[in-house]
């Protein structure tokens, strides 16, 4: 069987490694995997070691299949930011999306690698902002394997991308510790609220929710919002406005990206 369309994806979050080969977009059956990581300060150096020692422990393994990479919203900043016409050139457009993370998270942006969505002309672009050590560090420990990396991206994009065709209104995305609410229209984000969460996030998510309509009232006349649970911690109780996702696992969310 040819493996010319196959893709091992991983998600690579704070305590674990999740992996899944695509065939054609497809997940392959008992291809997938799990690696817990002992990393209690939540630490992308830690997690990064984690993976360099499961490439290199499989380094054979799946015949080198070229990787496309998602990872934990911790490690990811994300915003939408406002239309400019630097957003059309890269050099302008790097200057323009550090001014708007620096406005927001200060001196520490300064270290990250920025993209932009492709939104239409004039339109808001939904903007993500890396550790560069982070993202070089994916980089450079797949091609120490001989693995090529097609794309590395925040996991809210295959996550959106997996619900998109459904037209919600809104989404959730829970992770351990960490929950994000979107808004969308057009098939694109538009807007994007994350917080930190405690393992017993059932009550919290609906108050994260109350909290950002204070600041946009217009999400006042959303009655459901998807709900994508990756936590690890089922809830009971969830308030009903949430209607949740089956999914397999994160690494499962993959399909084609839209960040490289």
């Amino acid at each position: 069987m040819s493996l010319i369309d196959h893709t091992l994806c991983l998600h690579l979050a704070p305590q674990e490694l999740r992996g899944v080969v695509r065939r054609a977009g497809r997940p392959l059956a008992d291809s997938a995997f799990q690696l817990a990581i002992a990393n209690p300060d939540t630490s992308w150096e830690v997690a990064l070691a984690a993976l360099r020692h499961w490439l290199e422990q499989n380094s054979s393994t799946f015949k080198k299949l070229p990787l496309a990479v998602s990872l934990a919203s911790r490690w990811c900043a994300m915003q939408v930011v406002p239309w400019s016409s630097a957003l059309l050139v890269q050099a302008s457009a790097q200057r323009f999306l550090h001014s708007q993370f620096g406005a927001v998270y200060g001196d520490s942006a300064r270290a990250w690698s920025m993209t932009a969505d492709d939104a239409p002309y004039g339109q808001p672009r939904l903007a993500c902002g890396i550790d560069t050590a982070l993202l070089h560090g994916v980089q450079h420990a797949a091609a120490a394997h001989g693995r090529r990396c097609i794309s590395i991206e925040p996991i809210v994009g295959p996550a959106w991308r997996s619900i998109a065709a459904g037209k919600p209104a809104a989404f959730a995305l829970v992770e351990a510790g960490r929950l994000l609410l979107a808004t969308s229209s057009g098939g694109r984000i538009t807007a994007i609220h994350s917080q930190p969460c405690a393992s017993a996030w059932g009550d919290e998510l609906e108050r994260a929710w109350r909290r950002w309509s204070l600041r946009a009232p217009q999400l006042d006349a959303i009655e459901q919002v998807a709900l994508i649970d990756l936590s690890g911690a089922p809830q009971d109780g969830v308030s009903a406005r949430f209607q949740p996702i089956a999914v397999a696992g994160a690494a499962h969310l993959m399909q084609e990206a839209a960040w490289a």
